[in-house]
């Protein structure tokens, strides 16, 4: 059964980033250069310390502008660091976490970037929206052909023709009859995990009810493991 893809092969090794003692000017500069909504702050051990993103700048700068008659505190203003402007504690991602929880991650804090850490809790890469979507970039063909193979005929154990397979923009439709009715939602939940999947049209019947007994694993598959994991 194929893996869901990791973060670490989707995100990107150049990163650009900020040291705790940079000053407002020389962020803001890096940031509109770059056309980046934030950087990760890093201190000399190669550390996420937290990331200064674009909303922080202009929150700053609001203030500095409601202060302009205040020259003193506006001075005070003025001088403010990245440590002092970065928010803390930062939203970071393992670099062997799936593609799945990076995109919870960024749903659930609202961000759409980020830092990835080794298992050192050190810096690696940055992950973006645009970069978890590659794996929903794949040809229908080849997700139909990995549906059937890796799915109905290895993990299930069921002969890929007896079913109908069909899959348009990444949606997959699956049709026909299995044996239980217990394989039903094995295989809605096998199906979902493949990369570059939708959704899934379940369109099965099955030849015994058996929704009262032990879901049977199939020899060496893992399976319903794999369902209890993802389901």
């Amino acid at each position: 059964m194929s893996k869901r893809r990791r973060v670490r092969e989707v995100m990107r090794t150049q990163v650009l980033t900020v040291k705790p003692e940079t000053p407002f000017k020389a962020i803001t500069v890096l940031l509109t250069s770059w056309r980046l909504s934030g950087a990760p702050v890093v201190d000399d051990e190669g550390r996420v310390v937290g990331v200064v993103s674009q909303r922080d700048l202009l929150e700053r700068e609001i203030r500095h502008r409601l202060l302009r008659f205040r020259p003193r505190l506006r001075r005070k203003v003025e001088g403010r660091r990245a440590d002092e402007l970065m928010t803390t504690p930062a939203i970071t991602v393992a670099q062997d976490a799936g593609v799945d929880e990076a995109i919870r991650l960024m749903e659930d804090h609202r961000v759409h970037r980020l830092p990835v850490l080794d298992d050192d809790a050190k810096l690696v890469g940055i992950v973006g929206r645009s970069d978890l979507l590659r794996g929903f970039l794949r040809s229908d063909s080849g997700l139909c052909a990995e549906v059937r193979t890796e799915v109905v005929k290895r993990a299930m154990a069921i002969d890929p023709d007896t079913l109908s397979i069909s899959v348009h923009n990444g949606v997959v439709t699956v049709r026909g009859q299995v044996e239980r009715t217990s394989m039903i939602p094995v295989i809605v939940a096998l199906i979902r995990r493949l990369d570059g999947v939708v959704d899934v049209r379940e369109r099965l019947t099955a030849e015994m009810d058996d929704s009262h007994l032990p879901i049977e694993e199939p020899v060496g598959t893992g399976v319903i493991e794999a369902f209890k994991r993802h389901s």
